[in-house]
Parts: structure tokens; sequence; C-alpha cells
């Protein structure tokens, strides 16, 4: 089995060493894909301009990872679609 390790793909570990994750599930007609969301957030951390809306602002990072059946697996380009759609 393979495991993510997020660590290594985020900055600034000094200022906030936790990292979040999640498990999101996406459902597309008989379809269904599960990530995982890995996601850094705190006030003092550069603000992601793809992440922020009009109304908030995203002070971090995120990494999402596609789960197979066992493990983590390499990303479709349907894959980056969903995933866009979910953030």
């Amino acid at each position: 089995n393979q495991f993510p390790i997020a660590e290594s793909l985020f900055q600034e570990s000094c200022l906030q060493p936790y990292i979040h994750n999640c498990e999101v599930t996406v459902i597309e007609g008989q379809h269904t894909y599960c990530f995982h969301v890995f996601f850094k957030q705190h006030c003092c951390l550069h603000q992601n301009l793809l992440l922020s809306r009009d109304n908030s602002e995203f002070r971090g990072d995120a990494v999402i990872m596609r789960v197979g059946t066992r493990s983590v697996v390499n990303m479709r380009p349907r894959d980056a679609a969903l995933a866009d759609y979910m953030v």
C-alpha cells in the first residue's frame, strides 16, 4: 500500500507545522470519486489567490490526492476537473 506524505509539499512549517486533512467524496451520476485533501490555513500564511473568493480570503496551501481502492493513485484529467469543482 502507498500512504500519502503531504508534509514535504508544504512550506512554512515553522509558522504552522500542523496539516489538516479530510476525505471528500464526489458523486457524479453513477460514479463515485474519493479524494484526500490536505491543507494549511493560518492568518500569518501568504494569501492563496487561487483558493480565495471575492468575500473570503484563504491563507495557506492545499494538496489533493485521488484515492483508489487501497491507496492513493495517479490523477487522470477528469480527476483534475473534479478536484477543481470540489475546491
